[in-house]
Parts: C-alpha cells; structure tokens; sequence
C-alpha cells in the first residue's frame, strides 16, 4: 500500500510540475535600426589627437569643455564624472557633450608597470544608431565609428 500511495504521489508531482509555468516570456529589447544617426557628416575613421586630450583629466566635475578631438570635430560640453586621484596608473573622464546632444564621451588613460600608456573611450548617445570608439591602429590612435549595437546591448 506504501508504493502505491507513494507512485500516486509522485505521478501527482509529476503532473504538477508539468502543468505549471515558472517564467513567462522574458521581454527582450529588440535594437532599434531606425535611430538617426549622430555622426553623418563624420567620416568613419579620423585620426585622435591624444595631445590635445591630456588636459582634460585637470578638470573638475561641472567644468566646461571645448577640446578638438580630430581635424574639425570638437567636443563641447561640461565633465559630469571623472575617476579619484588615488590611482595615478588609471585616469578617466565623462564629458556630456552639448553640440553633440544627448552624446557622452568617456576617455581613459591606463599607464602599465612598464611604463607604457593606453588610451580607452568611445563617444555614444543611446537616442542614435552610431557612435566612436577610440582604437589603436599601426601605433596611431584612432576615431573608429561603429554601430551603437555592435558595442552595447539593450
């Protein structure tokens, strides 16, 4: 009688477990292709002017920014965060730009035990389909533009 009692148990269980629905579908952002795009009259890979750059880590937080990033593209606006001075091997910067609206661009130097530095940033605005992303090439910084989604995810 205890094994019957206890395969009507588990077939109960069973049947349970098949019935019920622990997760629903999970809602899913799918990437918007029709976004305008920010950078249009840019071409697709400009040459960064590092020097100009260095400046930009003595800023504070609300300080305005005007600083030419390649040729004749410029970034106007004001830093909106910027990394604590205890590490001297890693500075960072954001800077919300205003001639570029809704863009912000991050920039970030990293100087490695031997002395060698590497630049990092990328200018993006989620309301538009492209953005840049500074890469190195042959020994050359660069201003390399990208689909928005090829660098995040929604």
């Amino acid at each position: 009688m205890n094994i019957l009692k206890t395969c009507v148990f588990c077939a109960f269980l069973i049947a349970c477990g098949l019935s019920s629905f622990a997760q629903g579908k999970v809602p899913i952002n799918e990437p918007d292709h029709n976004k305008p795009y920010l950078f249009a009259d840019l071409p697709d890979h400009m040459p960064l002017r590092v020097s100009n750059l260095e400046t930009l880590f003595n800023l504070e937080i609300g300080a305005p920014v005007n600083v030419t990033l390649s040729g004749n593209f410029h970034i106007i606006g004001s830093v909106i965060s910027k990394s604590p001075e205890k590490d001297l091997n890693v500075k960072s910067i954001v800077i919300k730009s205003i001639n570029r609206k809704g863009a912000i661009f991050t920039y970030t130097k990293t100087v490695k035990e031997d002395g060698t530095v590497k630049y990092l940033g990328r200018i993006i605005s989620t309301r538009n389909s492209d953005a840049y992303e500074i890469v190195k090439e042959e020994d050359q910084y660069i201003l390399k533009k990208k689909n928005l989604y090829d660098i995040i995810s929604e």
